[in-house]
C-alpha cells in the first residue's frame, strides 16, 4: 500500500480510474489533494510524471516541483515508490527516452503497477515507438491476470501497441476482451476505432463510435481525450466523402470540449487539413484553430514538434507567415538542445519548412523535403492515423508540382490497403486533374 491519509488512498483510486479510461480528470482530483496532504507521496509522482508528459511546456515547471517533491519524500521505506521516483528522474532533464529506459528496468521489479505501464506507453507514444507501444505491455503481461485490478486496461495497453505494429486481428480482440472486462474504457475504443480505420471498415467504424457513444463519452459534448474519439469517427466520415457529417462532428463532438489544449488543437487542425486538400469550405473554423495556437505562440513554440507542425498548417492556411517563420526559428532552435524538444525537432524542422514551402507555391521543393523525411516523422510522436496528413501533404505537393508518377507513387499504398477510401478516390481525381 502506498503511504498516504484513507482519504489520499481513495482519490488515487479515483484518479487512477479516470486516467486509464481516459474519462474526466484525473489532475482535478489529485491537486486538490496534495494541496491538502502536501507529503501524499504517489500523489506526487502521479501529477509529476502526468504534467510532465503532457506535451505543453507551460505544464513543465508544475509536473518537475512534483518531481522533485516526491523525490523528497520517497525513501527506502517504500520501495516501490522510491524506486519509481528514481526511473522518473530523468524527466527533470526533459529525458523522456531515459525515463522511458529508467520504467522499462522499473518494470521489471515491479510489472503489476499500470501507472507506471501506461506512462511508459505515453513516453512510447510521443516519442513514436511503435515497438515499445506494443514490446514494454507485453513484458509485462505474464505478471498479470484478470483477477486484478486494472489488468482490463493493461489489455487495452497492449492492444493499441498491437494495432500500431499492425497486428490488427490481435489488436481488435484484445481490446474488446478489455471492453468486456471494463465497458467505460475510452482507450479500448479507440483502439477498435484505429483498426477499422486502418483497414478501411468506414461504415461499420461510423457504427461503432456513434453506437457505443456512451462508452467513451462522459458528456454531450465530449470532453477532453472522448473528443480525440469524435476525431476517429470525423475521419470516418470524411473517408466516405460525407464532408457535411465530418463537420458536424467537429463542430458538435470535438471543438466545444477541447479547450485551449494542444492536443486538441491538433485534431482540429489535422481535420481541417485535410478538408481543404480537398477544396472543401471550412468556413472561418481555420481561423479560429489559428487563434488558438497563436495564443501558444510564445510558451509552446519550439518544445514538442507534432504541435509545431499544426500549429504551422494552421498558420499557413490563414496567411501568418510571421507566426510561421518564428516556428520554424524556435525548432532550429530546438535542434540545438537536447531531451525532447530536440529529439522531435529533428525531423520537425524540415517539416516545418516544407510547409514554409508549400504556402510560397514552391510545391517541388515541399515534395522534395517531404518525400525524404515521410519514413522518418514517426520521431515526432503520434499514431499512424495521425501522422497519414504527411503522407497526403506530400501527394498533394507532387501533385501540384506536376510529378504525377511520384503523386501515384504514394498513393498506391493507401490503394492497396483500403481499395474503397473516399480520400484515395479524391487523391487519384486530383492526381489526373493535375495533368491538365
Amino acid at each position: 500500500m502506498t503511504p498516504g491519509s484513507v482519504a489520499a488512498q481513495r482519490d488515487l483510486a479515483a484518479a487512477l480510474t479516470v486516467f486509464h479510461n481516459r474519462r474526466g480528470d484525473p489532475f482535478g482530483i489529485l491537486l486538490p489533494r496534495v494541496a491538502e496532504e502536501p507529503d501524499f507521496l504517489f500523489g506526487h509522482l502521479f501529477l509529476g510524471a502526468g504534467l510532465t508528459l503532457s506535451s505543453e511546456r507551460r505544464f513543465r515547471a508544475h509536473g518537475h516541483a512534483h518531481l522533485r517533491q516526491a523525490a523528497a519524500l520517497a525513501t527506502s521505506d517504500h520501495p516501490r515508490e522510491y524506486a519509481l521516483s528514481q526511473a522518473l528522474a530523468p524527466l527533470l532533464q526533459d529525458d523522456w527516452a531515459g525515463a522511458g529506459h529508467a520504467l522499462d528496468l522499473y518494470l521489471a521489479d515491479f510489472p503489476a503497477d499500470a501507472f507506471a505501464l501506461q506512462t511508459g506507453q505515453m513516453i512510447d507514444f510521443f516519442r513514436g515507438d511503435a515497438i515499445n507501444l506494443r514490446n514494454r505491455i507485453a513484458r509485462a503481461l505474464p505478471a498479470w491476470d484478470s483477477g486484478m485490478p486494472y489488468y482490463s486496461h493493461v489489455l487495452a495497453m497492449h492492444a493499441f501497441g498491437l494495432e500500431e505494429c499492425h497486428e490488427y486481428a490481435a489488436a481488435e480482440a484484445t481490446a474488446a476482451a478489455a471492453l468486456d472486462i471494463e465497458p467505460l474504457d475510452g482507450w479500448a475504443v479507440h483502439v477498435i476505432a484505429h483498426v477499422m480505420e486502418m483497414q478501411g471498415r468506414t461504415d461499420e467504424g461510423i457504427d461503432w463510435l456513434t453506437g457505443c457513444f456512451d462508452q467513451w463519452a462522459a458528456s454531450d459534448p465530449p470532453v477532453g481525450f472522448a473528443c480525440h474519439n469524435a476525431w476517429h469517427l470525423a475521419l470516418m466520415h470524411l473517408d466516405r466523402e460525407d464532408d457535411s457529417a465530418c463537420l458536424e462532428v467537429l463542430d458538435r463532438w470535438i471543438t466545444p470540449g477541447i479547450g485551449d489544449f494542444a492536443y486538441g488543437l491538433a485534431d482540429v487542425t489535422a481535420l481541417l487539413a485535410r478538408l481543404t486538400l480537398f477544396d472543401v469550405d471550412v468556413g472561418s473554423r481555420f481561423e479560429t484553430n489559428a487563434r488558438g495556437w497563436l495564443d501558444k505562440l510564445n510558451t509552446e513554440a519550439g518544445y514538442y514538434a507534432f504541435n509545431d507542425f499544426h500549429a504551422a498548417l494552421a498558420f499557413a492556411a490563414t496567411g501568418r507567415a510571421e507566426a510561421l517563420d518564428e516556428l520554424v526559428r524556435a525548432a532550429r532552435e530546438a535542434t540545438r538542445g537536447s531531451g525532447i524538444s530536440a529529439s522531435t525537432a529533428a525531423v520537425g524542422l524540415p517539416l516545418l519548412e516544407a510547409v514554409q514551402d508549400r504556402a510560397a507555391g514552391r510545391h517541388a521543393e515541399a515534395a522534395a523535403r517531404l518525400i525524404g523525411l515521410r519514413d522518418q516523422v514517426h520521431a515526432f510522436g503520434g499514431s499512424h492515423a495521425q501522422r497519414d496528413l504527411v503522407t497526403l501533404l506530400l501527394i498533394d505537393s507532387c501533385a501540384r508540382a506536376g510529378e504525377r508518377s511520384r503523386a501515384r507513387h504514394w498513393l498506391n499504398e493507401r490503394l492497396l490497403r483500403r481499395p474503397e477510401s473516399g480520400i484515395g478516390r479524391r487523391l487519384r481525381a486530383m492526381i489526373d486533374r493535375s495533368g491538365h
